[in-house]
């Protein structure tokens, strides 16, 4: 906080900072860092300044785009400059410019005065609130371990907790609690991460790993969550955990789980593989029907063409001894 606020000062002071004697025994990193940020600044208020003059001579409207019309409007967006090198890449006009991941400050859009607006942090206090249990009002019973969690989270982000929550008569509204029966595909790490989720969105990928992951492909639309991008989440993490020599593996436990998201990738990368995981011990320990399924599944890969060149040929005569 304190490097954050010397950074406002020194920018918001940049002319006078720079002519004095300390300058120059500053950290090189640090001073081009400052300077970039300068420049950033600089072109953006000039940019800005520009776009300004430009919307008054067209008279505010009728003029080809980007030449009416406020700054910040889309017809103007693409004459901001861009942010400078090193840092994220951050949308001209309306938007803001982040220093960096460890600061609390952002630069401000231009024309939304000279200096810094401190970050967001919803998502870290509502981390907060899970990870330290504050004033829980709900909990969640899986694996025989109990998560405590709040209710307000819960509706707003998934339509399976309002049923049950916003229905007085729902037995988990009455108990304030709700049980995830034992032969569920769901482990207690993998719901901690679900939560995680639900609280912080894309949080949830420093702590997501393949065998958690797999539990929540099809987490999304079983909790009616708004959107599909925690199960594209999960199904990245999983897939990239795909080798020949796991994957057979990985495709019996999600049959036996009836984890269908994970169990078709884990199919598909068999069958696209076959060549090479045909050759692991592991086959022979599958399941009849399992097998069944994968020589089914390559069988329909075969082009038609390589199907009737098979049915055309003729079985040699059968060679009789003289």
């Amino acid at each position: 906080a304190v490097q954050d606020a010397c950074t406002h000062f020194f920018l918001a002071n940049y002319n006078l900072c720079t002519e004095l004697q300390e300058c120059e025994d500053m950290d090189a990193k640090l001073l081009c860092e400052l300077m970039r940020l300068h420049k950033f600044r600089a072109v953006s208020t000039s940019a800005a300044s520009a776009a300004d003059r430009s919307s008054s001579a067209a008279g505010g409207g009728g003029g080809a785009p980007g030449a009416g019309g406020p700054p910040n409007s889309p017809a103007n967006v693409g004459s901001l400059p861009g942010p400078p090198v090193g840092l994220p890449a951050a949308l001209a006009g309306g938007l803001v410019a982040r220093v960096d991941s460890r600061s609390s400050f952002v630069v401000a859009p231009p024309g939304v005065g000279d200096g810094m607006v401190p970050k967001e942090t919803l998502g870290m206090d509502l981390r907060r609130l899970l990870d330290e249990a504050i004033d829980p009002d709900f909990e969640v019973e899986v694996q025989d371990e109990v998560i405590k969690t709040h209710k307000f989270v819960l509706v707003a982000r998934s339509r399976y907790f309002a049923s049950c929550l916003l229905t007085s008569g729902m037995a988990e509204a009455q108990a304030g609690r709700l049980v995830i029966p034992p032969g569920t595909p769901m482990t207690a790490d993998a719901f901690r991460a679900f939560l995680r989720f639900l609280y912080t969105g894309d949080d949830i990928l420093s702590m997501l790993a393949p065998h958690t992951a797999m539990y929540l492909v099809d987490a999304a639309s079983f909790y009616g969550l708004s959107n599909s991008q925690l199960k594209h989440f999960c199904e990245l993490s999983v897939r990239a955990s795909f080798n020949e020599a796991h994957i057979l593996q990985l495709f019996k436990a999600s049959s036996r789980l009836n984890v269908e998201g994970v169990r078709g990738m884990a199919l598909d990368f068999i069958i696209a593989n076959f060549q090479s995981v045909s050759r692991q011990p592991a086959l022979e320990l599958l399941d009849k029907s399992l097998i069944i399924e994968i020589i089914k599944g390559v069988a329909d890969k075969f082009p038609q063409s390589a199907a009737g060149s098979v049915e055309g040929r003729q079985s040699p005569e059968p060679r009789h001894g003289s």
